[in-house]
């Protein structure tokens, strides 16, 4: 089991980019060459449980996750099932001078195959802080084009 932090910064309003980042029913939207497809399985008060199917590492991989999500700045995911199954992460957002620091902890654990790959860890870590800063352009393009605003 590994443990790291990974942040990040959002020219939008704290507001909009939690949002957007919290709103995981719209993810293959905003991010559609990682999440091909969502099927939530339930959503009532002590989570949303959906099953994702994303494309990571060139792999295409089908995932079921927990989301809770506690406004106004904390998103705490937990990966069910998969080759990460164990592995959460909980997401805070701050509202910075230049829009909203994003920070996130990392507790990962690397199940079956995976661990057999030298340096695993290190590769999930970097493609994980990777795909973050793509995730904060991304929901960026993405307010501008649906128009969001903090209201």
């Amino acid at each position: 089991m590994t443990v790291f932090d990974l942040s990040g910064t959002s020219s939008l309003n704290r507001e909009i980019v939690f949002k957007i980042n919290t709103d995981v029913k719209n993810f293959h939207n905003v991010m559609p060459n990682y999440f091909k497809s969502l099927d939530i399985l339930s959503d009532d008060k002590s989570g949303i449980v959906i099953l994702e199917k994303i494309n990571f590492l060139g792999q295409s991989v089908k995932v079921k996750t927990k989301h809770l999500v506690l406004p106004p700045n904390i998103h705490k995911v937990f990966i069910l099932t998969g080759p990460l199954k164990g592995t959460f992460f909980i997401e805070h957002y701050e509202h910075s001078s230049s829009g909203t620091f994003i920070s996130i902890f990392v507790n990962l654990k690397v199940n079956r195959l995976l661990k057999c790959i030298p340096f695993i860890e290190t590769i999930l870590r970097k493609k994980m802080s990777s795909v973050m800063l793509e995730f904060i352009n991304c929901a960026e393009k993405y307010s501008i084009e649906h128009k969001l605003s903090a209201s």
